[in-house]
C-alpha cells in the first residue's frame, strides 16, 4: 500500500509534469507519451518486489476480477493510488504557477473537440485493456517467459495507448491518474483554465475500469483452460512413463525366464 503511493507519488509527479512543463510543438506528442511509458517501466521495476507495481487503479481492479488481488487489497491499493495522484498533482503546483503550466489544467484528461465521450469511453476501454492484458499475460501468467523484464513490455504498452489516445482525451487508461489533476486543478481555478477535466472524470473511469474488466474476461482462457490443458497433457505422460515401467519386465525376470 506505502509503495503503491509512492510510486504513483512519483508517476504523477514526472509523468504529467512532462506536460505540463513543456511548451507545445511536433515533439511533445512523442515525449509526454515516451515520458507515461518509460515513468511506469521505471517505477513498476521500483515497487513491484513491494506491492506489484499497480500503480493503476484499472489493473488493480482487473487483477481483482481475475483472482490475484483480495478485495481488501484492492481497496487499500486503490486508496494509496489515489491519495499519491493528488500528492503528486499538488507538488506541480507548487512549482508551476499557472501562467507556467502549458496545459492550463495540470494536465487533466478532457475529451477533446471533433470526438464524442462515447468514442472517448471506447478508446480508453481498448488502452486500458490492452495494458491490462500485458500485464496479465507478462507479469501474472506462469508460462511468460520474461521473467522480471514484464515492465518494459508494460511501459511500452503504456507508451502504445497514448500514441492513440492524447490525441482524443490526453490518454488517461489510469483512472488514478486522472483524478489528482483534476481535482487540483479545479480547486485552484486559474483564470487561464481549460475547464472540463472534472466534467470528464466520469469518463477517464467508466472507460478504463471497463476494459480493465474486458481483460480480466480474456486473459481467462489464455491463463487458465490452456494451463489445465498443459497438466493434463503432463498428468497423461506421467500415467503413460508408469505404465511402461509396469510393463517391462525386470532383470530377475528375465533371468528366470532364460533359464
Amino acid at each position: 500500500m506505502a509503495a503503491e503511493f509512492v510510486g504513483m507519488t512519483f508517476f504523477v509527479f514526472f509523468a504529467t509534469g512532462s506536460a505540463i512543463a513543456n511548451p507545445g510543438g511536433d515533439a511533445k506528442f512523442l515525449l509526454v507519451a515516451l515520458t507515461f511509458g518509460t515513468a511506469i517501466m521505471v517505477l513498476a521495476y521500483t515497487i513491484a518486489h513491494h506491492s506489484g507495481g499497480q500503480l493503476n487503479c484499472a489493473v488493480t481492479f482487473s487483477l481483482m476480477l481475475g483472482g490475484k488481488v483480495t478485495i481488501i487489497q484492492a481497496l487499500a491499493n486503490m486508496a494509496a493510488q489515489v491519495a499519491g495522484s493528488m500528492l503528486g498533482s499538488l507538488l506541480l503546483m507548487g512549482i508551476f504557477s499557472c501562467e507556467q503550466d502549458q496545459t492550463q489544467n495540470l494536465a487533466s484528461n478532457i475529451v477533446n473537440e471533433g470526438f464524442s465521450n462515447g468514442q472517448a469511453i471506447l478508446a480508453e476501454m481498448m488502452g486500458t485493456a490492452l495494458l491490462c492484458y500485458v500485464v496479465w499475460e507478462t507479469a501474472v501468467s506462469s508460462e511468460s517467459t520474461v521473467g522480471n523484464n514484464a515492465a518494459i513490455a508494460i511501459g511500452f504498452a503504456v507508451f502504445i495507448a497514448h500514441i492513440v489516445l492524447i490525441p482524443i482525451d490526453g490518454c488517461s487508461i489510469n483512472p488514478t491518474r486522472s483524478f489528482g489533476p483534476a481535482l487540483m486543478s479545479y480547486l485552484r481555478d486559474c483564470d487561464n483554465q481549460i475547464i472540463g477535466s472534472w466534467g470528464d472524470m466520469w469518463i477517464m473511469t467508466v472507460g478504463p475500469m471497463t476494459g480493465g474488466a474486458f481483460a480480466a474476461l480474456l486473459q481467462w482462457p489464455f491463463l487458465h483452460v490452456a494451463v489445465e490443458d498443459v497438466e493434463m497433457i503432463d498428468d497423461t505422460k506421467i500415467i503413460e512413463e508408469d505404465t511402461i515401467d509396469i510393463q517391462t519386465p525386470s532383470d530377475d525376470n528375465q533371468a528366470i525366464e532364460k533359464s
